[in-house]
């Protein structure tokens, strides 16, 4: 350290090694000393920048990073502590932007790429986040914290048997690592391995690790096996541990609901936290999508309400409450809408339920006019083509019979024969019966379109013969109907590669007038009902069970009744 007095070069080996320590709040005065004897020292203003940003001073650690970044602009590790005070702060794309440049001056800087890849995850973005710690890694040696993140990222992306070893990988690299053990329960679980979920984590908690997050991933795996008393008790004891736990809350209501169709009895968990912590807007928001899915939308209305007059203007409960009046009171829905929208505009979520309440008041050039605007920005955004296209056929605009065209693209078909099977008959026997075994529970589950039924959702790899087969069944008639739709320009057929993945697939099983409420599937470009067994009582009047096209899932003025 050449021109620096000894005396400073001292102070800095003391602060270093006190950071080093975790001794963040005592380092902190002392590089402040540092700095007051030599402002331009830029090792001092890194260190100090840390200590800051260990201490929860996010802001202060920013102007720490910016100064010394205009002492020494082609330094990785200061845009890295720069990435890190931004990221701290929820400013996720200007904290990847200086993450980024920190690994232009320097590709192999381990702690970017961490920060880089923890950002892409909290972004949403999981397969960004792998792709940029493969690329790094591949002239690096991974850290146990990246093949960590790595796992965390293909399991994001549902990528559940690549986590799986992913997870393996992780643990081998830093035995004991409780998130990492956690982690592989929850991928095991998620690619249908739930008797190897449930031993990964009891042998994570045989190790004791007591943690909210552990008895619930223990809850879900035994729920998965329909072993449901056991999972409640799991999911009270994640509750104890964490009261305010939302995942646990969810779960807990939906399954005590699901297998009782008794939203009283689903509540009484959440009615408990709530009285205890009334300004949890989350728990709040979920008791009236409880009530709203036992068919009490006035009830989900005045908990929205309540939860509004105690904690003042929320985002989250205005939309909530815009969602949940959409259906009984358009003016009430586009009072909520507009209030959320001035306090958290452009986010689709915001913008999706401001259209819809649009459209339920009778303003469809507005709703078409927001709808335009999303659309410039991402073409492919589903719930704005939804929202341009009723706005059209409410404005009576020849535009909307060229994209809704029914004679074109809904097309009936009949599924393959698998592998395995002599024909479709004996197939769909097979298929009916597994999928009978998995209908355990009692009625439809919370904040889906389903009324009177029961619905579960299937894991292919890892599930009984018959369903395991049925992702053979459909890919005849998907790609026949991509063949017969051919290509074009339109919002579907553009998308139209010869290729396609699996969103989501899921068992509904109808009990005597059930019914799914009109919706669509934004995130799913090609969508289908495939009918395995059918009540005798099908056709005799002509259209039970029959799918119908085109009517909003909300009353509109005009009507706008089903056209196909």
């Amino acid at each position: 350290m050449p021109n620096i007095p000894a005396a400073i070069i001292q102070q800095l080996q003391t602060a270093t090694r006190m950071m080093q320590a975790g001794m963040f709040v005592q380092a902190r005065p002392l590089l402040e000393q540092i700095l007051c004897a030599d402002p331009d020292l830029v090792q001092a203003r890194w260190l100090l920048g840390g200590a800051l940003l260990n201490c929860g001073d996010f802001t202060g650690a920013e102007r720490a990073a910016l100064a010394a970044i205009h002492l020494n602009p082609d330094t990785a590790a200061l845009h890295a502590l720069l990435g890190d005070a931004l990221a701290s702060q929820n400013r996720m794309q200007q904290a990847e932007s200086a993450l980024r440049h920190a690994l232009v001056l320097d590709p192999r800087h381990v702690p970017a790429i961490t920060s880089l890849a923890k950002v892409l995850l909290a972004s949403g973005r999981a397969e960004d986040a792998r792709s940029v710690i493969e690329e790094c890694t591949s002239s690096v040696k991974a850290t146990p914290e990246l093949l960590l993140l790595r796992a965390q990222a293909l399991l994001a992306g549902s990528k559940f048997s690549e986590a799986v070893s992913a997870y393996q990988q992780a643990i081998d690299a830093a035995p004991g690592n409780a998130s990492a053990e956690i982690g592989l329960a929850v991928a095991l679980g998620d690619s249908g391995q739930h008797v190897a979920a449930e031993a990964a984590v009891r042998g994570a908690m045989a190790k004791g690790l007591d943690t909210p997050e552990s008895h619930f991933v223990l809850a879900r795996s035994l729920l998965r096996m329909d072993r449901f008393d056991e999972a409640e008790a799991e999911f009270h004891r994640a509750l104890h541990l964490r009261p305010d736990y939302f995942a646990a809350h969810t779960n807990l209501a939906e399954m005590i609901w699901m297998r009782t169709g008794n939203a009283e009895a689903a509540s009484l968990e959440l009615d408990a936290t709530l009285h205890a912590n009334p300004d949890l807007k989350t728990l709040r928001t979920l008791k009236a999508k409880l009530l709203e899915a036992a068919g009490d939308p006035q009830g989900a209305l005045a908990e929205l309400d309540a939860g509004l007059a105690l904690s003042g203007d929320s985002a989250e409960l205005h939309i909530a409450a815009a969602q949940t009046a959409l259906k009984c009171d358009a003016s009430r829905a586009l009072k909520h809408a507009e209030h959320a929208l001035k306090l958290l505009p452009e986010t689709p979520l915001t913008l999706s339920t401001y259209g819809n309440a649009l459209l339920a008041s009778g303003r469809a050039e507005h709703a078409e006019a927001l709808a335009a605007k999303i659309l410039a920005v991402n073409p492919d955004d589903g719930l704005a083509i939804a929202l341009q296209a009723t706005a059209w056929r409410m404005l009576g605009d020849p535009r909307y019979r060229r994209l809704y065209d029914y004679e074109k693209f809904v097309r009936p078909g009949v599924i393959d024969t698998p592998e395995g099977w002599p024909n479709l008959p004996s197939y769909l026997d097979d298929l009916a019966r597994e999928l009978r075994q998995r209908h355990s529970l009692h009625t439809h589950p919370i904040g889906q379109s389903l009324r009177h039924g029961t619905q579960v959702d299937l894991v292919m790899e890892r599930s009984q013969p018959a369903i395991r087969a049925f992702a053979q069944a459909i890919d005849g008639p998907i790609r026949r109907y991509m063949d017969a739709i051919g290509k074009g320009r339109d919002v579907l057929r553009r998308r139209n590669t010869g290729r396609y993945t699996l969103q989501g697939i899921w068992s509904v099983r109808l009990r005597s007038s059930g019914y799914h409420f009109n919706h669509f599937h934004p995130e799913g470009w090609l969508s289908s009902a495939c009918y395995i067994q059918l009540p005798p009582a099908i056709g005799a009047n002509g259209k039970e069970g029959w799918l119908q096209f085109g009517g909003p899932g909300f009353p509109t003025p005009p009507p706008l009744p089903p056209e196909h």
